[in-house]
């Protein structure tokens, strides 16, 4: 939300920067303080009139609240009742109450005249004695009880005494608490950002004050600045191979781009996977369905006969339509529709129509240039489709502006038509061409018109792969689509996203309009990968009767057919006899088909999964399998010697999501293992509304600013998703559930020892004494596993100093998530047992 000052400057309360008419950009804190000197002034000149409690609370307290402390009037309260009387001021956040301020007047001293305004003092000590303060405290604390607020001040306008007037069930009487004074007016401008920090509303949305009452009181806020890793980020060293493994790799890699089938159409079209919707994509149906008025079945991918009734009823009716084919970025849309018109059509069905496809994918993504560019291509398509040998002869062009060029002929250019009829033709076709090139809609709808009337045919126009815009991008192509569709019989097919589907249903678009809808599910990852590894087989067969007897991989390499049949069946037992390593693959990938074969590639290509026993394997003709551990470290490290931070698109460092705040480097999987309690609902999935998420962990004691740092790096990273699919931070979304990629990393990070071990020598260790045994451990050569252990008994050791799991059945699995991690430690063999040993 903004606030806007005397001088024009908006203010975000959130946190993000000002802007002005005049540009000018200051962040909240600033503007507030250049407030408050404001505000101070003017005060001085009538601070004699200040005499009452009511003078006090109008012309000091009021206007600190809400001009310094940026506090919005609908977030305050004045006098609201309680069972024990009527609170000063309540104010609140989202409508329930985070500070309680009770006020006296100025005349009434509160005993802070002569207090250091940075030092936490007891609230049942020798400070706070004076009969207002003690009056103001105890009240605070019972409003505070009635009111469920944990912050708390006492003010007379000029002495200020913050505390914690609830501590929210954590087991310490609120009178054992500190709190903190400002002794005038001028000690709150010295130290100004401690004030604002304390009291605004900025730090009651985000708990900003928390950490300074924590340290006060003596809890886990460090005051050194250790903080360091094993190895350091940039460090990761690529890892040569040898001469061998650099030859295989080019072989592999060009494998895998065959197996992308990115040059390939036909391995697209004859590796399309028919299967029935998995769970992940009944979940998606079930979101698109809540905001799509028409109800989304299903498609039989095998005959689609849902498509092929609706072009029939198209043709015989004539009328238009428009489908929504809906599915994942990944789904195999494109694939899809190629091959539905090229083969699976019935033949009497597909000679009644016309095909025109505009391929969004070479569209340069200038969405105020998306309408131009989408008329010169659909234009440049339905020529092409209504006349594939060569362009248009001069008698079709009359046929397709018939109308037009009887009106002409009988009415302006009438004349000339009877005087000179070779002249009405020429200049008939420049105004022709002056239609294609300055009119190029009006050409269109010749064209389709034509179809229509003169081939007794139904247009059909595709709008393929809009999905690899943004979602404005997308919602242009939409509402082209619909003009063309509005303008006479055809059929309009539009592939979308799950996203795009919300985002238009969101806005009304889909609502508003007569469609049909059809889901494209996303196959599974082990059968995408198989179908095609077969079909290169079959190809390898088929041109095994070639000449030469070899076969061109990619920038001149070849291989000999019967060595690269070998090692497509190799690939065959990695990937399908290893069943862990495709789903692996899958879900760090969320089940999207395009990053699933990229991970896949990836995989096959690291050097950690030894690529030189690959080709001993197939050699030898000895099956072979690929040990989960060394799979792991391949998926992992990738090219690198240890995880390569910041520059993995699908593994990340759970334990290290976010360092702006400390806490718990267990928080991430605490959250994940959340995530995956939620029961799941048949059509709603596994949602859980953030808010319950932040109230679950902030009993536990961890900062509610903490939990929303990492869950909105958990959404960024896509290891959870929002029930929105276009929303990618947690500010913006109302409900998260777990993704597939947040369950892989939930089962590594709580007892994967490769996962542990990458972490160990990458995540930031907060205590060094911790880091010099690690350091230690590996000089000594005690290897990976007491480094491993020892990281481990260090992550266990900080999130108790964070987290205290309360003993309730709702906290469960929380409690046992820590128990599997210390099954793990004994696993790895203990701390102990590594101390004092001189072999690893």
């Amino acid at each position: 939300m903004t606030q806007q000052d005397d001088q024009g400057i908006m203010v975000n309360i959130g946190g993000s920067s000002m802007v002005s008419d005049r540009r000018t950009h200051m962040e909240p804190i600033d503007v507030a303080h250049a407030r408050f000197q404001k505000v101070k002034d003017e005060i001085s000149t009538y601070a004699d009139s200040v005499e009452t409690e009511a003078d006090t609370r109008l012309k000091v307290i009021d206007r600190i609240v809400t001009e310094v402390l940026l506090w919005p009037y609908k977030e305050i309260l004045t006098e609201p009742p309680v069972s024990t009387g009527f609170v000063d001021y309540s104010c609140t956040v989202n409508e329930r109450s985070r500070l309680i301020v009770e006020a006296k007047k100025d005349g009434r001293s509160l005993g802070c005249e002569e207090r250091p305004a940075k030092r936490g003092f007891k609230i049942s000590g020798g400070v706070f004695t004076s009969q207002a303060v003690k009056e103001g405290i105890a009240q605070a604390i019972r409003y505070c009880g009635e009111k469920n607020a944990e912050l708390a001040c006492v003010t007379n306008g000029r002495e200020w005494v913050v505390f914690r007037g609830n501590r929210l069930g954590d087991g310490i009487d609120t009178r054992e608490g500190v709190a903190f004074v400002f002794s005038s007016l001028g000690a709150i401008e010295r130290e100004f950002t401690f004030f604002y920090n304390l009291l605004s509303y900025e730090a009651a949305k985000t708990f900003g004050y928390r950490p300074y009452f924590q340290e006060s009181e003596g809890q886990p806020i460090r005051l050194t600045v250790f903080n360091k890793s094993l190895r350091k980020q940039g460090s990761a060293r690529f890892l040569e191979r040898s001469e061998l493994s650099s030859d295989l790799e080019k072989v592999m890699s060009s494998f895998f781009h065959r197996l992308s089938g990115e040059d390939d159409p036909d391995l697209l079209d004859a590796c399309f996977v028919e299967t029935s919707e998995s769970r992940y994509a009944d979940r998606q149906l079930a979101r698109i369905s809540e905001n799509i008025v028409r109800t989304i079945r299903d498609l039989n991918t095998s005959d689609a006969s849902a498509l092929t009734n609706l072009i029939r009823r198209v043709s015989e009716v004539r009328r238009h339509e428009f489908v929504v084919i809906v599915g994942t970025k990944g789904a195999g849309k494109s694939t899809f529709i190629k091959r539905f018109f090229n083969s699976v059509l019935p033949r009497q069905v597909s000679e009644s129509i016309v095909v025109a496809r505009v391929d969004l994918s070479e569209a340069p993504g200038d969405t105020g240039g998306v309408v131009t560019w989408l008329s010169d291509a659909l234009l440049i398509s339905l020529e092409s489709a209504v006349f594939p040998e060569e362009p248009p002869s001069f008698n079709q062009i009359e046929g397709i502006f018939y109308d037009e060029y009887t009106r002409l002929k009988k009415g302006p250019w009438a004349a000339l038509y009877n005087s000179d009829h070779d002249q009405f033709l020429v200049k008939f076709g420049d105004w022709v061409e002056t239609i294609r090139r300055e009119k190029p809609n009006d050409y269109i709808e010749g064209l389709l018109r034509y179809i229509v009337r003169s081939q007794n045919k139904v247009p059909v126009v595709v709008f393929d792969n809009a999905d690899h815009f943004d979602i404005e991008f997308q919602q242009k192509v939409y509402q082209y689509a619909r003009s063309v569709y509005e303008r006479t019989i055809c059929l309009i097919v539009l592939p979308i996203t799950d996203r795009t589907s919300w985002q238009l249903s969101k806005h009304g678009a889909l609502q508003s309009f007569d469609h049909e809808s059809l889901f494209l599910p996303t196959p599974s990852t082990d059968h995408i990968i198989r179908k095609r590894i077969e079909f290169l087989e079959d190809r390898i067969e088929i041109e095994r009767e070639r000449p030469d007897d070899r076969y061109f991989v990619k920038r001149g390499i070849y291989l000999s057919i019967d060595n690269l049949a070998a090692f497509t069946r190799t690939l065959q037992r990695v990937f399908l006899q290893t069943s862990s390593i495709s789903t692996w693959i899958g879900e760090l990938a969320n089940h999207d088909v395009r990053r699933a074969l990229n991970i896949a590639r990836a995989f096959a290509t690291s050097p950690h999964l030894a690529v030189d026993d690959l080709l001993k394997s197939y050699l030898a003709g000895s099956a072979i399998e690929i040990p989960k551990s060394r799979a792991a470290m391949a998926l992992i490290r990738g090219d690198y010697d240890i995880y390569p931070v910041g520059q993995h698109d699908y593994v990340q460092n759970i334990f290290n999501l976010n360092s702006d705040l400390e806490t718990t480097p267990l928080l991430g999987i605490r959250l994940l293992q959340l995530l995956s309690d939620v029961p799941r609902d048949e059509h709603q999935g596994a949602l859980i509304d953030v808010e319950r998420v932040i109230s679950y962990f902030n009993s536990s004691g961890i900062e509610v600013r903490a939990i929303n740092l990492w869950l909105d790096a958990m959404l960024k990273t896509g290891l959870c998703l929002s029930y929105d699919p276009t929303v990618r931070d947690v500010a913006s979304s109302g409900q998260i559930e777990i993704a597939p990629a947040g369950i892989r990393h939930l089962f590594w990070a709580s007892g994967n020892f490769e996962y542990l071990s990458a972490m160990a020598d990458v995540t930031p260790l907060l205590r060094e004494d911790t880091f010099d045994s690690m350091i230690d451990d590996l000089r000594n050569r005690r290897g990976w596993r007491a480094k491993t252990a020892r990281f481990l008994d260090y992550l266990i050791s900080e999130d108790s100093s964070y987290c205290v799991i309360p003993s309730h059945l709702a906290y469960e699995s929380q409690t046992r998530l820590t128990k599997i991690m210390q099954g793990t430690l004994r696993q790895l063999g203990g701390v102990d047992n590594f101390e004092g040993a001189t072999g690893g």
